[in-house]
């Protein structure tokens, strides 16, 4: 997203605290005053900033899911006409609304930036949030008197150039929108990033940061339907009571159905019928749909899952593992069963005949 003439009104910080050993929520530490960067500093905090969600990032647009009063979007929009003693308070309930969000002890606390200004030509609000993860490396600095997050230790945290555990939000308002709006999202923009997660295969956050805690949802693109639609495919294929040769002639022919062929939509239906017994054939339609894909056919996009389709892997209990490019898999690899000597018990041991039909031309 394009971000000329950012400028920054107000930035406000909080603390928020790692679930204690029981699992229990700690409250978030309350800052009364704003934070105020000298010039320098805050240059380098707006370069952050479209660094995290401007139009070089890989920062991806959501859709606004949650759009109750007491969810983060509807708090947004509120947040930015109030005053700046109404801002200070409702920026700790963001903070309280990140707290919940937290569930799992596993989720480090850190400090959560509210903060605001105006954007682009036309110069429309915005309101941004960062979540920076406290880790061992870092050690909090709180002024005795007045119990506010010190300033050295803010910058230290935000500003260093090599500090990258941070996730963004930020809530741009739209040019042009038609007053009454229907929803939040004729009115509001929002992109999201996390640096610890790549955008690779269509992810880009934190489940716990963009839905619980923002109210928000990826859009419905068609890449990553047919995401979807390969993920539980391969979950049903791995669930049936078949024998491995007959699980790898359907993922075989999953990846032959998503890569090779020249078609432009994706049917559960269709797969169904080619590659399923009819017994099979609802099980399956009735998997995907209450997976939350479509039972009509919709169009393919293979953007997210393309390096996943490039080869077929193969792994055994013994960790060897076989791996050759999609497109020959079948054709030069035979994999079967077979009874091998049995065990302690007497029980014949199930064992794997692998055929490659070609000759090996190196070897480490």
């Amino acid at each position: 997203m394009l971000l000329p003439n950012l400028s920054i009104d107000r930035i406000i910080i909080h603390q928020v605290y790692q679930r204690d050993q029981d699992g229990t929520k700690l409250p978030p530490l309350q800052s009364h005053e704003y934070t105020i960067f000298a010039h320098d500093a805050m240059q380098t905090f707006k370069t952050r900033i479209v660094n995290a969600l401007g139009n070089e990032s890989k920062a991806v647009q959501m859709e606004i899911v949650n759009q109750e009063p007491d969810y983060i979007p509807s708090i947004v929009d509120t947040i930015v006409d109030q005053n700046n003693d109404s801002f200070a308070i409702s920026s700790h309930d963001i903070a309280k609304k990140l707290t919940d969000a937290q569930h799992s002890r596993s989720i480090p606390g850190g400090i959560i930036v509210v903060f605001d200004g105006m954007y682009g030509i036309s110069q429309k609000k915005y309101l941004g949030i960062i979540k920076a993860e406290v880790h061992s490396g870092y050690e909090k600095e709180v002024n005795p008197a007045t119990k506010e997050i010190s300033l050295k230790f803010v910058e230290e945290l935000l500003l260093t150039p090599g500090t990258r555990l941070y996730k963004t939000a930020g809530f741009f308002e739209k040019n042009g929108y038609n007053v009454p709006i229907s929803g939040l999202n004729d009115k509001w923009i929002v992109m999201v990033s996390d640096y610890q997660i790549s955008k690779a295969e269509g992810k880009a956050a934190a489940k716990y940061f963009y839905s619980d805690f923002l109210g928000c949802g990826y859009p419905q693109t068609s890449a990553r339907t047919t995401k979807q639609f390969y993920e539980s495919a391969k979950s049903f294929i791995a669930s049936l009571e078949i024998s491995s040769t007959q699980k790898i002639h359907l993922f075989n022919a999953l990846t032959t159905y998503l890569k090779v062929e020249t078609s432009s939509t994706i049917s559960a239906s269709e797969f169904a019928e080619r590659y399923f017994n009819i017994d099979t054939q609802d099980l399956f339609t009735s998997h995907i749909e209450e997976s939350g894909l479509p039972s009509t056919a919709f169009t393919k996009d293979i953007e997210h899952i393309e390096s996943k389709l490039k080869l077929r892997k193969v792994q055994f209990q013994s960790k060897i593992k076989i791996i050759a490019p999609s497109d020959t898999f079948e054709e030069l690899v035979t994999i079967q069963t077979m009874e091998g000597d049995p065990d302690e018990s007497g029980t014949p041991v199930e064992w794997t005949n692998v055929i490659i039909k070609d000759r090996i031309i190196d070897q480490e």
